[in-house]
């Protein structure tokens, strides 16, 4: 019980938990997902934030990133919000090269701002 009850609030206390997958409608978004994929599956995101970051080079095969070397290399990144409103969650995913190659589950949504 007390083992279960410290997970919970580990859990909790985290407050952003990462996913390797989340649906949109009847639609599953997941890890190696294209840009075009994401937008077919959900629609436009909420907000988009564009930058670049340095990371281990990958060749993608069947659409699961392999290993290229040690080299890093500069690839542009955007992280794509999904605000589905107050009673769902938002889900952040962030892109390298035009992949999912990361989802953060966030709190639960919020209503447009009406004007």
């Amino acid at each position: 019980m007390t083992r279960l009850f410290l997970a919970v609030l580990l859990m909790g206390a985290a407050g952003v938990a990462q996913a390797d997958s989340f649906q949109c409608g009847n639609a599953v978004v997941g890890s190696g997902d294209t840009r075009d994929q994401v937008s077919a599956k959900c629609g436009n995101p909420s907000n988009i934030e564009r930058g670049t970051a340095f990371v281990p080079s990958v060749a993608w095969v069947n659409g699961v990133a392999v290993s290229a070397g040690n080299t890093l290399i500069e690839v542009p990144v955007e992280l794509w919000l999904y605000n589905f409103g107050p009673t769902k969650l938002m889900h952040r995913v962030r892109f390298e090269s035009g992949r999912v190659v990361a989802i953060e589950t966030l709190g639960y949504g919020y209503a447009p701002a009406s004007g």
